[in-house]
This record gives structure tokens, sequence and C-alpha cells, in this order.
């Protein structure tokens, strides 16, 4: 209602309902393992995802920024259809990086305690052991990481949370009930500095696979998301991912 309207009791108009157009025949959903990254990351989720990190940044590695610049996607595991997709969000300029391993959508949430009832006051601030951040976004930013299609009558959450010791955390989903649909596990990686002890793994220890790649300062396997990093813990695979 708006401001200088009639008494609350009344009259609302309500017009009537048009009778709905067919919506012709539904098309099937393209498999999990056939979406590529950039498929389940849109734009819009990436740019949600960089404003977190530009945010945090400075907690989990102190003394590096991460500007406010375009963010780039980069899939590393995308065609060898696999089961956890392994991507890297990053800027040109960023001193971090993000890991992400996108878990296929899963079943129905049974837990009962609503994610807002425990929410902390809103601030980044500096001893923190865990720093979390909410974003509100567009059913269809966030319908790939659900099993089933979001209300499009709802706002759907983005709840982002990293535990500042080993810079490893997860992205949630509230698809507009106040329950969290676990989506994607996230860890925030310097781009620079001194590299991991001794040689690069000739396997993962994670997984097993034998392509880790050595970056400037950490060691990642583009199969399961294992990362190692001077100071970071290494992170556990989600699941092993096929070869194609």
């Amino acid at each position: 209602m708006r401001p200088g309207s009639p008494q609350p009791d009344s009259a609302i108009f309500v017009p009537p309902r048009r009778r709905a157009a067919d919506p012709g025949p539904v098309a099937e959903p393209v498999p999990w393992t056939e979406l590529s990254c950039a498929d389940v990351v849109v734009p819009a989720l990436r740019d949600v995802m960089w404003r977190y990190v530009r945010g945090v940044a400075h907690l989990l590695h102190p003394g590096v920024r991460a500007p406010d610049e375009p963010v780039g996607l980069s899939a590393l595991n995308d065609g060898r259809a696999p089961g956890v997709k392994v991507a890297m969000l990053a800027t040109e300029n960023a001193g971090v990086c993000l890991i992400l391993r996108i878990q296929p959508p899963g079943g129905p949430v049974t837990a009962s305690r609503r994610w807002r009832d425990d929410l902390g006051r809103e601030g980044v601030r500096s001893g923190a052991v865990v720093v979390s951040g909410i974003e509100q976004v567009a059913p269809e930013v966030v319908a790939p990481l659900l099993p089933e299609p979001p209300s499009p009558h709802a706002r759907p959450w983005v709840v982002l949370g990293t535990d500042v010791r080993d810079r490893t955390g997860r992205l949630s989903v509230d698809p507009g009930d106040g329950l969290l649909r676990p989506a994607m596990e996230l860890t925030v990686l310097r781009l620079y500095g001194t590299r991991p002890a001794g040689e690069r793994p000739a396997r993962c220890p994670g997984c097993e696979r034998p392509r880790v790649r050595r970056y400037t300062a950490f060691d990642l396997c583009p199969d399961c998301g294992w990362a190692r990093q001077p100071g970071v813990t290494p992170a556990a695979p989600v699941a092993p991912s096929p070869d194609a």
C-alpha cells in the first residue's frame, strides 16, 4: 500500500486471471555431465562471487587486494564429462583467484533450521574465524545449481562462507524456503608468492590422476580441485571425476 492510501481495510482490486497460453512441449534438461562450467556458473553468479572475494581477500591473504574489474571464468576439466566441475575465477590484476569445485545438484533438503536464524552482524571484521556473504539473485542465476527449477515468484539467496584458516569454504543456495542447498566448494588462493615446496606431484594426492598443474604460487589438480599453496591446507576433492 502506498503512503497516503485509504485505510488498511479498503478494497484492493485484483484483475481477473487470463487463460494461460499453451507453453508447448517442455525441453528435456541437459544432463549434468554435458553442461560446461560456463553453463553452470553464469556471468551474474560470477559477479556475485567476485564481489564476495573483493570483500574478504584482505582477511584471507593479508596485504592482498582484489580490484573491481571484470572477472573471467576458466573451466579446467570441461570436455572430460566430469562428475564434479572444476573452474577458476580471476581478473587481470587481482592478487587472488577463486577455485571452484561444483557438485551436481543434490536431492531434497531435510534440514529444518533456517540459515538466517544464525546470521551474524553485518560487516567484515579483522580477527574473524569465518567470513560470509549473502546476496539475492534472479531464479535463473542459480537454476543450474538446484535439483528442481526454482520458483519464478521467489528471489533465491546465494550464501557464501569461508574458513579464514584454510581459505576454503562453500557456496549454497536458498531457493526461497529458508533452507540451504550446498552447490560448490571454494578456495581462495594467492596468485603470486612462494611456490609450494618440492616438485610438482606426478599424480594428484586426491584423485591419483597425472594432470597436476604448477602455477606461480600453487599446485592445482584440474580433475578434482585439489590445491596446494604454502600456508594453505590442501583442499580435499569433492569426488573423483571420470576421464572422458
